[in-house]
């Protein structure tokens, strides 16, 4: 009878009797098993008792509610739930002024399930602050008489909720039970915090060339939209200072790394590192691209193994995209960090404005396309410091159309005017106007075919077309790497700029096939060739377009299930000598995984490459199990038969801590940066970060 009763119907006699002013207790949602009140209007309350107020759940064995004081003692095991989520175990409990505030004994508070506090007498004032004695903390779940992974210890903590900040006194963390650190204060941010000034996670690091050292990266968020993040890395070779700022605009974002170093490397000079981009959207769709990378020797990079790259990159672009049009213009400067390039910089720009003309004059789609494009080199030394620049403009015009039969057949018209400018050159005029001019007539026939297993698609492709433009001596760096594929087979030009035109009669001719069954398999073959009247020696040989009988272009690809895959893309020549080649495989399955990749390229001096070019790289990772993973790469330089870069990581992770070890081996220059061997090892205690991360999960415990 008394399971389910009001507190409406309790306190209707004695309490408005006695008092005018409603307790929190009466105006709460009381449930128990047995309810009694005694002349002064007390009230005790025993069996599954509930009491539900102002979004707090209070659960215990027995209360007794004291009128006079408006005091409520709880007796346990009690549990108690807050407006926050966050959940508290106890023994005992005295809860006063309206629930706001009270002491538990022997309790135990789960924070967002995540952080866990254990304390022998917990002292609490509702959204303002904990005081916890004699406490352990930890955000690992563990069974009976089982130490957790990590555990802090301290004489006092206290939780301002405020602050959103948790303060422990006199703390000493233990790992796995072993004694780690002591300090007098710590200060870490509650799980609903988002940012928070704070230490990071420590990462330990070994180099072949700085020995061994740590890095201990500061948080500091400097408002909602900025934050910044110093870490220090120390090793015996080396004091350096890294920072990390970033800002988010309304419309775009800033972020600059940079590094201060003075290290044995460099006789304790001070090296350093600059990197500085961004993005904003201006106004009228137009959007702002920003880069600027600065660097103090052409070493340091690959010695502190920031980035991989042989050159620093620095400019400003600026573009726009509409349905029908497309402007692009862009500012930058390259610096090489080869030894032998170290003081050369290249200033580019490059511009860029596409137009499809709406018009109804022909039939068929008309479009414009502009283009500046120029390069200076410091120094002024022949043809080492040519600078040049190429100013072209070009009408195309193409028109489709599909037969009752499904054969689709089209022509194009193109029409180019190049502008040519160079100095400090001697074997190039200082000026060239070259026109050029192209058509082509090309057809399509796709097939279709179903049935209840898979659907198939067999589609023949077919081209003629000519070109002219007058022969002259010009600079040809954007189409000296012109790649032949599918992509290009039906192009009435197939070099990769207007530098350069493919003239005279020329043909094509390429077949496609797709096959997608009902099993989760599908696969594809493409080939394709170019036929000509006459040898085009603007082609090089890598491309395979040179001769009159183009190389062959052949693609192949199969997906298996489990993410499986083979693919194999290449140019096949006479007696099926193999020009460039690509080859991939790989899977996904359960837990292991493995990415293959070969690659072939062949020597050419046209292209500025003296030597082939053969690497096999393979990517595999294991889970072990639910904690542990392991990974391993490396890439193999068969011209050179020798490794050319390994790596291999190990990760354990649960719900309280993540561990990650990994080590790389680079057999390669890196700028002038000799080869370097790396280790690093990161832990990662959870319930000490914002944000969000895996919740305390229940355990099997047997």
């Amino acid at each position: 009878m008394w399971r389910y009763l009001s507190p409406f119907l309790i306190f209707l006699v004695p309490f408005s009797a006695l008092s005018q002013n409603e307790s929190f207790i009466e105006s709460a949602l009381l449930i128990a098993d047995s309810i009694s009140i005694d002349a002064e209007g007390n009230l005790t309350a025993k069996g599954h008792v509930e009491i539900h107020h102002n979004q707090t759940i209070l659960k215990a064995q027995e209360i007794y509610y004291l009128r006079s004081s408006d005091k409520l003692s709880a007796k346990g095991p009690l549990f108690l739930i807050d407006r926050n989520g966050n959940e508290t175990e106890a023994e005992n409990a005295i809860f006063t002024n309206d629930f706001q505030e009270a002491v538990l004994l022997a309790t135990r508070v789960m924070l967002k399930n995540q952080l866990e506090i254990s304390a022998e007498k917990l002292e609490y004032l509702v959204d303002e602050k904990s005081d916890f004695s004699q406490v352990f903390a930890t955000s690992c779940k563990t069974c009976k008489d089982q130490e957790p992974f990590w555990l802090i210890k301290a004489k006092r903590v206290t939780h301002n909720k405020e602050l959103k900040t948790i303060y422990f006194f006199e703390a000493s963390l233990e790992i796995l039970g072993f004694p780690a650190f002591y300090t007098p204060y710590i200060s870490i941010p509650d799980p609903t915090k988002n940012r928070a000034v704070g230490f990071l996670a420590p990462e330990f690091l070994s180099n072949s060339r700085l020995d061994f050292g740590v890095k201990l990266p500061f948080f500091i968020p400097l408002d909602v939209d900025k934050d910044i993040t110093v870490t220090p890395f120390i090793t015996p070779q080396t004091s350096t200072i890294e920072t990390r700022y970033r800002q988010a605009f309304e419309k775009g974002n800033l972020n600059v790394d940079s590094s201060l170093t003075r290290d044995t490397l460099r006789d304790n000079q001070f090296r350093g590192y600059l990197s500085i981009n961004g993005d904003f959207n201006l106004d009228n769709g137009y959007i702002l691209n920003y880069t600027v990378e600065r660097v103090s020797d052409s070493a340091y990079l690959g010695d502190y193994g920031y980035t991989a790259q042989n050159e620093l990159s620095s400019g400003l672009n600026y573009s726009k995209v509409r349905s029908d049009r497309f402007l692009e213009t862009s500012l930058g400067v390259i610096q090489s960090l080869y030894k032998e390039d170290k003081d050369n910089l290249t200033l580019t720009t490059n511009n860029y404005y596409d137009l499809i003309i709406d018009q109804n004059i022909v039939p068929g789609s008309l479009s414009f396309n502009s283009e500046l494009v120029a390069s200076w080199r410091k120094g002024s030394e022949d043809i080492i410091g040519r600078d040049v620049a190429r100013f072209a403009n070009q009408l195309n015009w193409n028109n489709t159309s599909i037969s009752t039969w499904g054969l689709e057949y089209g022509s194009g018209v193109v029409l180019n005017q190049d502008v040519f400018l160079a100095v400090d050159d001697s074997r190039l005029n200082d000026l060239e106007i070259l026109n050029s001019i192209g058509t082509n007539i090309y057809v399509r026939l796709p097939l279709l075919s179903s049935s209840d297993k898979a659907n198939y698609i067999l589609e023949p492709v077919a081209q003629i077309a000519w070109g002219k433009r007058k022969e002259a001596v010009v600079y040809v760096d954007e189409s000296e790497n012109t790649e032949f594929d599918m992509g290009n087979l039906l192009e009435i030009s197939r070099y990769s700029a207007s530098d350069r035109f493919e003239t005279g009669f020329h043909g094509a001719y390429g077949l496609r096939y797709n096959v997608n069954t009902n099993k989760k398999m599908a696969g594809g073959v493409a080939i394709g060739q170019v036929l000509r009247l006459d040898d085009d020696p603007g082609f090089t040989s890598s491309s395979g377009l040179e001769k009159k009988q183009s190389d062959v272009f052949l693609a192949a690809e199969l997906y298996f299930p489990n993410a499986s895959y083979l693919s194999f893309q290449g140019l096949l020549g006479s007696n099926f000598k193999t020009k460039k080649t690509d080859f991939n495989a790989g899977f996904d399955y359960k837990t292991l995984y493995l990415d293959t990749k070969y690659s072939f390229l062949q020597a050419d001096s046209e292209e500025n490459r003296l030597y082939p070019i053969e690497e096999l790289t393979i990517s595999t990772g294991h889970k072990l199990n639910y904690n542990w993973d392991v990974k391993s790469n490396l890439r193999y330089d068969q011209t050179e038969a020798h490794l050319a870069s390994l790596g291999a990581g190990l990760a354990y992770e649960n719900q309280c801590v993540l561990v990650n070890l990994e080590m790389d081996r680079r057999y390669s220059l890196e700028g002038t940066s000799p080869p370097t061997t790396n280790f690093s090892f990161a832990i990662s205690l959870k319930g000490f970060s914002t944000g969000k991360m895996t919740a305390i999960s229940e355990k099997s415990c047997k």
